[in-house]
Order: C-alpha cells, then sequence, then structure tokens
C-alpha cells in the first residue's frame, strides 16, 4: 500500500513539473515581453542616469624634518618625544580636515551653492544645500587587520557630478586645511615660548631679588659683627684707661704719704740707706736672695714731691698703659671693612648669582627663535585631487545584468499569474 502511495506522489510531481513547463512554453510571449521591458529600462537607466565621480586626495604624516622648525630649541631633544609630536600634529591636521567652519569657508569662497543649486535665490536653503555638499565628503582611512601593520594614511574623498570641479575643490580644501593646521601649530609653539619666557624673567627677577636680599644680609651680619667687635675693643680700652687711673691716682697718694715721712724725718735727698739698698738688690738678683722693697721715703720728699706734681698733671694715661695702643688699631681697623665697603659699591650681583647665567642664556635663545612658516608640514601630501576618468556610479554592466535577471524573474512571475488568472476565468465559465 505504501509502494502504491509513493509511486502516486511520484506521478504527481512529474505532472506538475510538466505542467509548469508546459505553462511557461505557453506563456513564452509574456514572459519575453516582460523580461525585454525590464532589461530595455534598466539599459536606459544605466545609460541615461547622471554619472556620479569620486575624486580623492591623500595625506600621510609629516616627517621628522618637516616638524623640526616647530621644536623649541631649550626643550628636550627625545626621539619619542618627536614622534609624539608627529602624531598630535597629524591627529590636529585630521581634525581640521573634519572641520564643517573650513568646508564652509571653502563652500562660499568658490560659490558652490550656485553650483549645487542651480536655481538658487533668495529664498534657496543655503544651509540645506552646505549638508548636501557636506554629505558629499567623506573622510577614509585604511583599518588595520590582525597582525597587520598599517600606514597612517588619510584619504579626503568627494563624489560628484563635475570631476573638474571635484578635484578643485578637494585641492582647495587641501590647501587650506594644511595652511589653518600650520598656523595653528605655529600660533601653539610661539604661545609656549612667551609664556616660557614669561616665565624665565619672572625667575631672573627673582634670582636678582634673591641676590640684592642675600647681598644686603651679608652686609647686616658684616656690620653687626664689626659693630659688637668694635664695641668690645672700646669696653677694653675704657676699662685700661680707668684701671691706669686708678694705679696712677693710688701711686700718687702712696707718693703723698712717702713725702710727708720725709719731710717728718727732713729727709730732703736722696737717702745713702737706699743706694746701699739698691746694690743689695742687685746683688739678690744675682744670688735669687729674696729681698722687701725698700721705704719710698727714703728718695727724699723733693723727689716724692715732684713725682707727685707729675702725676697730677700728667693729661692722659693712655702712653703708659701696655696694650693700648694694640686695641687702639684694631679699632681704627674695625672702623673700616673693606669687605661691607666692596659689597656696598657692587653694581650688579649678576656675577655672583648662581644658575642666572644659564637662564639668561635660555631667554636669549628663546627671543632668538623664529619659525618660518614655508618650511613647516603638518601632513605630507601623498597625492593631489585629479579629475576622475572612472565614474563612480551607475555601474552600467551590473544594472544590465540584474535587470536581465530580475525581468527574467518577473516575466516567470507574470506568466504564472496569467495562467492562474485564466484558470479562474474558466472555472468560472464552466460554473456557470
Amino acid at each position: 500500500m505504501q509502494v502504491e502511495n509513493n509511486q502516486y506522489n511520484t506521478s504527481n510531481d512529474e505532472i506538475d513539473l510538466r505542467e509548469l513547463v508546459r505553462t511557461l512554453i505557453r506563456r513564452k510571449k509574456t514572459i519575453l515581453l516582460v523580461a525585454s521591458l525590464v532589461l530595455l529600462a534598466s539599459i536606459a537607466y544605466a545609460f541615461l542616469a547622471t554619472p556620479v565621480y569620486k575624486a580623492k586626495a591623500s595625506f600621510l604624516p609629516p616627517t621628522k624634518g618637516e616638524i623640526a622648525p616647530l621644536k623649541i630649541p631649550t626643550g628636550s631633544a627625545d626621539a619619542d618625544a618627536d614622534a609624539d609630536a608627529v602624531t598630535k600634529i597629524y591627529a590636529e591636521f585630521e581634525k581640521n580636515l573634519n572641520s564643517v567652519r573650513l568646508r564652509r569657508q571653502i563652500f562660499e569662497q568658490m560659490n558652490l551653492l550656485s553650483i549645487y543649486a542651480k536655481k538658487a535665490d533668495a529664498s534657496t536653503n543655503s544651509e540645506a544645500v552646505f549638508n548636501e555638499f557636506n554629505t558629499d565628503l567623506s573622510i577614509e582611512k585604511p583599518v588595520a587587520k590582525k597582525n597587520e601593520i598599517v600606514i597612517p594614511a588619510i584619504h579626503l574623498v568627494l563624489t560628484g557630478k563635475d570631476p573638474q570641479l571635484l578635484a578643485q575643490v578637494l585641492n582647495q580644501i587641501s590647501d587650506l586645511v594644511r595652511t589653518n593646521t600650520t598656523q595653528e601649530v605655529i600660533a601653539g609653539v610661539i604661545e609656549e615660548v612667551v609664556f616660557r619666557k614669561q616665565q624665565l624673567n619672572r625667575e631672573i627677577n627673582e634670582l636678582r631679588a634673591k641676590a640684592e636680599r642675600q647681598k644686603q644680609d651679608e652686609i647686616t651680619k658684616l656690620q653687626e659683627v664689626d659693630k659688637v667687635e668694635k664695641n668690645k675693643t672700646i669696653d677694653q680700652i675704657n676699662t685700661l684707661r680707668a684701671s691706669a687711673k686708678t694705679r696712677r691716682i693710688d701711686h700718687i697718694r702712696a707718693l703723698e704719704e712717702a713725702a710727708k715721712v720725709a719731710e717728718s724725718i727732713g729727709l730732703a735727698e736722696k737717702s745713702s740707706l737706699l743706694e746701699s739698698a739698691q746694690a743689695n738688690d742687685k746683688a739678690a738678683f744675682y744670688t735669687e736672695v729674696n729681698t722687701q722693697a725698700q721705704p719710698l721715703y727714703l728718695r727724699g720728699y723733693k723727689a716724692l714731691r715732684s713725682e707727685i706734681k707729675e702725676l697730677e698733671e700728667r693729661k692722659s694715661d693712655d702712653p703708659f698703659i701696655p696694650g693700648l695702643r694694640d686695641l687702639q688699631d684694631k679699632l681704627d681697623l674695625l672702623s673700616t671693612n673693606h669687605q661691607v665697603e666692596a659689597l656696598l659699591a657692587r653694581s650688579s650681583n649678576d656675577p655672583f648669582t648662581e644658575n642666572l647665567r644659564n637662564k639668561e642664556s635660555e631667554l636669549a635663545v628663546l627671543e632668538a627663535f623664529k619659525i618660518d612658516p614655508t618650511k613647516v608640514s603638518v601632513a605630507t601630501l601623498d597625492q593631489a585631487a585629479y579629475p576622475p576618468e572612472k565614474r563612480e556610479k551607475p555601474k552600467r554592466l551590473l544594472i544590465v545584468v540584474l535587470g536581465a535577471g530580475g525581468g527574467l524573474f518577473l516575466g516567470i512571475i507574470a506568466a504564472f499569474m496569467a495562467n492562474f488568472w485564466q484558470s479562474l476565468r474558466l472555472e468560472d465559465e464552466g460554473t456557470a
């Protein structure tokens, strides 16, 4: 029983397939008509549609030599820093490539409104036209695959209908972006240099002020030391003088007493006993015999009164004070400090200021630092934009092939639909 069912199904499949083929053959004119119409329409579209072209300008990162004029001479000479500078400048260039402001500037300079909107007037929405132009602009960057090193190229792409205009617009944008980026980068470097110069000037002024304060401190210290030493020496001199005066007064009193004794005994001249005593003193000096000092009155009251008069009339004890002249010489020396005079006479502290000359040298280098914009390149123009010769779209062959395939498919659908409607109509007539 199952074998019979399988044979029946196979027979139905063969009948259906045969019926389909018969239907296609019977409706071949419909299929050919529809396929021909679709193919002709695709051919007409492929050849009559306005061609769209694609222009491209390519850029590469700048070399280290192209950004060398931007390097501040007082900065660090590090290879990694140079590589970072190249990356940052190239990123700034890419940012400006995407700048709507710069694109709008080119749009207005080249009067692209009249080109994109041929019937432009006062009522034309220029913003919408610019957005259309901006949409046609794009940036293409190569995508790195796994374990693949990709050259960091940037492609600025513009699509449109006029090949010449596309190339002109791209080249204008390229020039403007490179010029604008160069100016921005140079302005940034100059601002950095100006800031560093201001900082150096502040540091130099502070070093000079610090040196002046140190000089004044040194002068104050020296003067303080001199003052203390002078006061000490003056005190020593006054002490010696007071001591000498006291000893002189004491000696006068001793002489007065001795004179009274001599007068009381009527001894006017030096006594012979004194001469023998002096002889004994000399002998005792050589024989180391201890002897006592002889009484003053033995000198006689005339000699004593004469010495008393001289001592009382003495105006100054200075010549009789041991060491006094040395102290006075020392005081004279302290009255003039040549080191203080040299510090006061110093017109500039610069030669004595540590690290000042290094900062002045750095400042002089920065003052002489100039950037020539013509020697700076923020990106390497790998290839300028040229008018494209091949259109980007429509792709005629693809459109014709798709039109032929689609027309054949639609023709088959149309054949089945026609056959289906005919079957329905025959059934309605048979029923009637």
